[in-house]
């Protein structure tokens, strides 16, 4: 991979360290913290990339998911399957990790995701990160933050600074920096993400809704 702007490793550094270090407080609600089973949907809109929905079910702290994704552009179809598990590091510090299997067309992928989420009294810092392996061909390995984001809670609605970065084995890494809203509902939320490519390819948004029952 080539070197990424020192920017960009700034960005990843600080939300690492909140991520990793953010302290004990008062209880919110998550996966598994309503009773012993549960589930989630998660849908995405992209101009840049696929449109996907992901679905799971889970039973106490551990869950299974599928997911369809399909990209208008290239008319390409995928379907994913997976198993992971819920964790904290910090009573407002919640990870998300799966392991997963991506089936697209004739190739196969083996991918890896972590989404954190911690809160700082008003401030939210999440991040959607994966990294994706093929099983065989020539297809490269993928790192994938889609995005970091870290905003600040009004009452329902949620704003602040998005990032996205896309680095594969043997290309340049793509970066997109932007704004994020987010509105909250009863065990919900919707929102997007209005990002340029800081690398020359572009703008992009994203529209996204997730909820958890």
């Amino acid at each position: 991979m080539k070197r990424m702007t020192r920017s960009t490793y700034i960005a990843f550094l600080v939300g690492a360290i909140v991520i990793l270090h953010a302290p004990a407080a008062s209880g919110q609600d998550s996966a598994g913290g309503a009773g012993d089973t549960w589930g989630f949907v998660s849908a995405r809109y992209d101009t840049r990339s696929s449109a996907s929905i992901h679905t799971g079910y889970g039973w106490r702290r551990v869950f299974v998911m599928g997911a369809v994704l399909n990209n208008p552009r290239s008319g390409s179809a995928e379907l994913l399957g997976g198993v992971g598990a819920v964790f904290r590091t910090g009573a407002d510090a919640e990870h998300w990790l799966a392991v997963a299997t991506l089936r697209s067309g004739a190739e196969s992928f083996a991918q890896l995701y972590w989404l954190p989420t911690v809160r700082l009294g008003a401030v939210t810092t999440r991040a959607q990160m994966k990294w994706s392996v093929p099983a065989k061909g020539s297809e490269p390995q993928k790192l994938i933050v889609s995005p970091l984001s870290m905003t600040l809670q009004r009452r329902s609605l949620a704003g602040g600074l998005a990032v996205d970065m896309v680095a594969a084995k043997g290309a340049r890494p793509s970066v997109g920096t932007g704004l994020e809203l987010r509105l909250r509902l009863p065990r919900a939320a919707v929102g997007a993400d209005a990002l340029r490519d800081v690398t020359g390819n572009g703008a992009r948004l994203r529209l996204f809704f997730d909820s958890l029952f």
